[in-house]
């Protein structure tokens, strides 16, 4: 029999022991490893036919065929392997439950020990740590004294002005915060508004302007050397009708989007607002006039959109007053009817209704 014994230990071993145990079985046993296993089907193939009769003669015989004495003593010997595989396979099972017991026993112990180590990390930056991490997190700390002045008599404070709220802030960060923390503090605002100005000049890059547009901008006064006629000229040109356009059918996405309401106007004004603050990268050159007045334009398509709607409100509650103005004169109209019917002068009183109505109405 061709089965490994598992080495190593741990329930991975047992595991890859067990993969190979069952993929290296001995060829006579791989019979019990198929999933359409049948006994029948089994003792048929290892045994051979048997004879029925000795005097039977040898023409009616089926070939291979042995006496009830001889298949007996081979269905013994049979019996006997099987059996010697169960006692070894057994004892493999055996072993390698074994090792699963001992090696859980060992990774309940490992859990156990890195379970005391996170508990001690948590105790470690809750407690101990925890003035030297707060080093590091000046905000909480001056939320903390900014607490203690309020329990102290902060009413006292709100009354000083600003100089002296501001110097007494600047004192409060001075004591709390060590001087590395603020060069750190202050290099990460650094950090933060170069790339404010990165992207800024990015965005600006991916802005081209029209070369015709520019030239309408300083039709007076030129102060760039004319342009060589070429492709690069009419490709800067598409290129930047091209950025023109898709701007301005974002504008108007942007302005449909939502049913066109209020957040789809909300959102176009402040994607022009963006516009215009990336437009003063070009303050004083010659291309601010065309970049400004391409903006404007821009402006104007948010302008109309909103005194577009600003129209159909007007409309929509100039119709819901007319329509509780009508409702009011049927209901006052419907009153004097049931107020006049019953009386002598119930029809002049329902023709001076009628005249006033119509008096009304012209």
């Amino acid at each position: 029999m061709a089965i490994p014994q598992a080495s190593g230990s741990g329930p991975a071993a047992a595991r890859e022991g067990g993969q190979r145990s069952h993929s290296q079985l001995d060829p006579t046993l791989k019979h019990f490893a198929d999933p359409s296993f049948d006994p029948v089907d089994l003792i048929n193939d290892a045994l051979p036919p048997l004879t029925l009769a000795l005097s039977q003669p040898h023409a009616t015989r089926a070939p291979g065929s042995v006496p009830l004495s001889e298949l007996s003593s081979q269905t013994q010997s049979l019996l006997s392997q099987w059996s010697a595989q169960n006692v070894r396979l057994s004892n493999i099972l055996t072993q390698l439950t074994d090792e699963i017991l001992r090696s859980s026993g060992r990774l309940a112990y490992e859990v156990e020990v890195l379970r005391g180590e996170a508990l001690g990390l948590s105790d470690a930056l809750t407690e101990s740590l925890h003035g030297d991490i707060q080093k590091f997190v000046p905000e909480g700390l001056v939320e903390n004294l900014a607490q203690t002045d309020v329990t102290q008599g902060a009413t006292n404070t709100t009354d000083l002005p600003e100089a002296e709220d501001d110097q007494v802030k600047q004192k409060q960060t001075a004591v709390s915060d060590p001087e590395y923390i603020i060069k750190l503090r202050t290099l990460g605002q650094v950090r933060s508004r170069l790339e404010d100005v990165v992207h800024l000049f990015g965005e600006a890059m991916e802005w081209p302007l029209p070369p015709s547009e520019l030239s309408i901008a300083s039709s007076f006064i030129s102060v760039s050397a004319p342009e060589p006629p070429g492709w690069e000229s009419h490709s800067q040109e598409e290129k930047g009708q091209e950025i023109a356009r898709k701007l301005r059918a974002e504008i108007t996405e942007l302005l449909d989007s939502d049913g066109g309401g209020e957040a789809g106007l909300e959102a176009a004004r402040k994607r022009v607002e963006t516009m215009r603050e990336l437009a003063t990268v070009w303050k004083g050159s010659v291309e601010e006039r065309a970049r400004n007045r391409f903006v404007d334009g821009l402006e104007n398509m948010v302008d109309d959109r909103r005194r577009v709607l600003e129209r159909q409100l007007k409309e929509r509650e100039r119709r819901s007053d007319e329509l509780r103005r009508q409702r009011s004169q049927k209901k006052n109209r419907s009153s004097m009817d049931q107020s006049d019917s019953g009386g002598p002068a119930g029809g002049l009183f329902r023709n001076l209704q009628r005249l006033r109505d119509e008096i009304y109405l012209d």
